[in-house]
């Protein structure tokens, strides 16, 4: 073949080839938002599912540390049947993720405290510092579940 004959060839090859060209850098930014919303679409379904969980377990949950309270109340979580049934209560409200809160002595921190009272005191550097954990605060993950009922010292100038 000559040249004259093989140059509409060759534009048909190149036209074709940029048409090849083309079609795939559609499909791989078709793929990459098709990736892309499927990610999105497993975020939401996860957090939807945290959700629903949250709404349906936590009452549970909550319901779960009042009776541990109880229990501690009664003033025999110290002792034999009624020290176990709360150390079982315990457990479930552990294996649902539930956490105590850390009955630490420092400054009140109402995201998970709850101030019942103060106590007065004559020391500065105390005021506003945690003085008596009233009632223990649990937590599911980074959640409350319940307050940490705490007395805060205040200082009486």
């Amino acid at each position: 073949m000559s040249e004259p004959e093989l140059l509409p060839l060759t534009r048909t090859i190149q036209e074709d080839l940029a048409g090849l060209l083309d079609l795939f850098r559609r499909r791989l930014l078709s793929d990459r938002e098709s990736r892309e919303a499927m990610a999105a679409l497993q975020e939401q379904l996860m957090w939807t599912r945290q959700n629903a969980e949250g709404a349906t377990v936590r009452p549970l949950l909550y319901d779960l540390v009042l009776l541990a309270d109880r229990i501690e109340r009664s003033g025999e979580a110290g002792e034999g049947f009624a020290a176990s049934l709360r150390a079982e209560v315990l457990e479930v409200l552990a294996k649902y993720g539930v956490s105590p809160v850390p009955a630490e002595e420092g400054p009140f921190d109402p995201s998970y405290q709850e101030a019942l009272g103060t106590v007065p005191t004559d020391e500065k550097e105390r005021h506003g510092t945690v003085a008596q954990v009233v009632r223990n605060g649990y937590r599911v993950g980074d959640r409350v579940l319940r307050t940490q009922q705490v007395r805060v010292y205040m200082c009486q100038d």
